[in-house]
């Protein structure tokens, strides 16, 4: 397998990957280049094999730690073996690698750090009628409910602002990791940011980033009041209204926590949305023999020695990986 670093562009990147039915976020190149604005190092990679091009992958570089979430994207059918090949050959640097594949994967070259989590993903391709058809009960009931009070309207400029600050102090209060908020405010492909103000103030939010067919929920907050009346059950509607307007199918509602985030994670599902286990993260070891790179910032072939990717502190890596995960159980679920 070969692998060409740093040789695609984006209208290179969009065309490969137009015809796929799930986008992973952290595979788009949206997400590259919002981190890049951040000041990551974003660099892309075009796996080959007999001459055919088999996958993408984006990885975030940080000095000697590359991070590879949700990838590669495979462009062909592939085995277990195949995938755990590439994530193998691209731990081919003088650094650690760490990943954490969008499916359970496991095998000789990946020990894992951190237990695999999963996350609800909600399908809206069908009728709206449908899709309300699909929520629970108990949820459609208290979203016909909310609907009577709660009036969802977009949300830009200083309020989008203000509603990311109080997400961060909440997080910040509650200790839960996510991806830094301004990263909405970078983001340069479509979004979508829904609030709700009462009494002449914002009472709860939500914002959703668009990759492809799919949206992510990235982040959300409610004040007291905004979970007293189940805000989020009208945002999230309307939000599914407006993205499958936009062409969106599926929405990834991140991840279910049945633990300290039981009451989100009962939110999520009571949409209808599917579990879908994703793989732990992992140190990823190279090749015995190794994988020839070719391209710029590529290591023509040279593995590097069994020491270069030892951990001398592994607690700090698995930390930094962590940080890297969005992590939506401390958000204001409506109880």
């Amino acid at each position: 397998m070969d692998i060409l670093w740093d040789q695609i562009d984006e209208a290179g990147w969009q065309a490969r990957v137009a015809g796929l039915r799930d986008l992973p976020l952290r595979q788009s190149w949206d997400y590259g280049a919002a981190m890049h604005r951040l000041g990551a190092t974003p660099r892309r990679a075009v796996l080959r094999h007999a001459g055919r091009e088999v996958a993408l992958v984006q990885v975030m570089q940080r000095r000697g730690l590359r991070l590879i979430n949700q990838g590669p994207i495979w462009l062909e059918d592939a085995t277990e073996a195949d995938k755990r090949c590439a994530l193998r050959g691209l731990a081919c640097h003088p650094g650690a690698t760490i990943a954490t594949p969008d499916m359970p994967l496991a095998g000789w070259g990946l020990i894992p750090l951190i237990t695999g989590r999963s996350r609800a993903l909600w399908q809206i391709r069908e009728e709206a009628a449908v899709v309300r058809q699909g929520l629970h009960g108990k949820w459609r009931n208290r979203l016909r409910k909310a609907e009577a009070q709660v009036r969802p309207k977009p949300l830009r400029g200083a309020a989008l602002e203000h509603m990311i600050a109080q997400e961060a102090a909440q997080r910040h209060a509650r200790g839960y990791r996510n991806l830094p908020g301004a990263l909405a405010l970078h983001w340069p492909g479509q979004s979508l940011a829904l609030g709700w103000h009462a009494e002449g103030a914002l009472q709860a939010g939500m914002v959703f980033l668009i990759h492809g067919p799919s949206a992510s929920y990235f982040l959300g907050w409610a004040s007291a009041r905004g979970r007293a009346a189940f805000a989020h059950g009208p945002l999230l509607w309307q939000a599914m209204l407006a993205l499958r307007a936009r062409g969106v199918q599926q929405v990834d509602l991140g991840d279910v926590d049945s633990g300290q985030g039981a009451a989100l994670a009962r939110f999520k599902l009571g949409t209808g949305a599917k579990v879908q286990a994703m793989g732990a993260s992992c140190l990823v070891l190279p090749p015995l023999r190794h994988v020839r790179q070719q391209g710029a910032g590529g290591l023509g072939g040279i593995e590097p020695p069994r020491a270069a990717i030892a951990m001398d502190k592994p607690r700090a890596m698995v930390l930094d990986q962590s940080a890297a995960i969005p992590q939506t159980t401390g958000d204001n679920a409506p109880r």
